[in-house]
């Protein structure tokens, strides 16, 4: 019974993420404008997702009664193809998403330990325990509502921060521009050193890994199965598109004008709260803590709900060989995927943006392409779907071991060779 509103916010919340404080702001200090073409060439995605799929998403799912992303792509089929495709598709998206979820651990972490000067291990502990704990209580409709004022919160999180920043630039503008210059020629250049293939490559893997993203990530994907129709899940789509590509840009351009006024930070992706740290008093240090957890939590929450509600019914459920609905993921279950996620944050290598971009693409390219089949009704048996999600994630760790998602990121290979290989398995008759 969602309306517009509830699912376009909620959704948007959730699919922020801490690489929006973390990693975008990173990026912008560290490569300068070039990275606001990052949101625009996932806006080229987000815009193909909302023409084609939210709406059909909300329908199927209601002729499928399914919650949960294994139950909307097995709906129907039967045999041990449709159990090992509902059981593999469970297992892929809690080990992926289990890493997302460290990514949004790491991005609390970095902003406590460098606003509040705590060492990491608390840092981290502390701003997670929180999190997984009203988690664990609040359940899928306590997310949404908790999601939705997040938003908000995120929305004047962001103006603060670009209001503060400006008004810190603007001080002392001669030291802000030598700072500038010093960060380079290419620092104020949208494709510094791109050729025209290497810009469409960077762009279309972009677009392709947002298209996976929305179709492969159930946190977000239970938004708009739980639309009140089709027609008020579509009309979500500028509420959920406008949210998105202004936190992210705005986030972007703080990292590009903080490197005018902090150069030499040590680690970019901690600019955002080293810089209220120096520059702002506790009043305005706390909103924007307010708001950096508060777009963390919104998505860390969700991951986690969505991960419990996988794990009860797609894969106890499936290995019991239960029919039972489950309709509330357990304390437990709930409390125990968070708490590894927790463990998990520690021994996972590299960025913010690394571990999070990763994560994503890995799910785009084994799960888009099923779900497109399924929704779209297109030639297919439980054995092609299950060999196009296994074509799709194996071609993406193919790709990314080669190093080629440098230049395409590896969700664009996955969900078409995904796409192509149920085409060549699929029996020549409708499923």
């Amino acid at each position: 019974n969602l309306n517009r509103w509830l699912i376009g916010l909620s959704a948007g919340a959730t699919g922020n993420s801490g690489f929006i404080v973390t990693g975008a702001v990173g990026l912008g200090y560290s490569g300068g404008v070039q990275w606001i073409m990052l949101p625009i060439a996932w806006l080229i995605g987000d815009l193909v997702f909302w023409t084609f799929f939210p709406g059909r998403l909300n329908e199927y799912a209601r002729a499928a009664k399914a919650t949960t992303l294994s139950e909307l792509v097995a709906f129907g089929m039967s045999g041990t193809a449709a159990v090992l495709l509902r059981l593999t598709i469970a297992v892929l998206l809690c080990v992926f998403l289990g890493m997302y979820t460290s990514a949004q651990w790491l991005a609390g972490q970095k902003f406590l330990s460098a606003a509040f000067h705590f060492s990491d291990v608390t840092a981290l502990l502390l701003f997670s325990f929180t999190i997984v704990l009203y988690s664990s209580i609040g359940g899928f409709r306590g997310s949404v509502y908790a999601d939705t004022l997040q938003a908000v919160i995120s929305i004047l999180g962001c103006i603060i921060a670009l209001v503060a920043v400006a008004g810190a630039a603007l001080q002392d503008l001669p030291a802000f521009w030598s700072n500038i210059e010093l960060a380079g020629d290419s620092f104020g250049t949208l494709f510094p050193g791109y050729t025209v293939p290497g810009m469409l490559g960077f762009i279309g893997g972009l677009a392709f890994a947002a298209l996976g993203f929305g179709l492969g990530q159930p946190q977000i994907v239970s938004r708009y199965l739980a639309g009140s129709s089709p027609q008020e899940t579509m009309a979500a789509r500028w509420v959920y598109i406008g949210f998105l590509q202004f936190t992210w840009i705005a986030m972007t351009v703080f990292g590009v004008v903080l490197r005018g006024v902090m150069p030499g930070i040590a680690d970019p992706e901690t600019g955002l709260s080293a810089f209220f740290a120096r520059n702002s008093d506790p009043v305005a240090t706390g909103l924007v803590f307010a708001y950096v957890y508060a777009i963390i939590a919104s998505t860390a929450n969700s991951i986690i709900v969505s991960v419990a509600q996988s794990v009860e019914r797609d894969i106890v459920g499936v290995l019991r060989r239960s029919t039972d609905t489950v309709s509330r993921t357990s304390f437990l279950t709930t409390f125990s995927i968070g708490l590894a996620s927790i463990l998990l944050s520690f021994v996972l290598p590299g960025s913010v943006y690394s571990i999070a971009i990763g994560a994503v693409s890995k799910i785009g390219a084994g799960v888009a392409g099923p779900v497109i089949i399924r929704i779209m009704r297109w030639k297919h048996d439980a054995v092609s779907v299950l060999g196009s999600m296994l074509a799709g994630i194996s071609v993406a760790f193919v790709w990314d071991a080669f190093g080629y998602s440098a230049s395409v990121n590896e969700a664009a290979p996955g969900i078409m060779i995904s796409l192509l290989t149920n085409f060549i398995l699929a029996p020549r008759r409708p499923a």
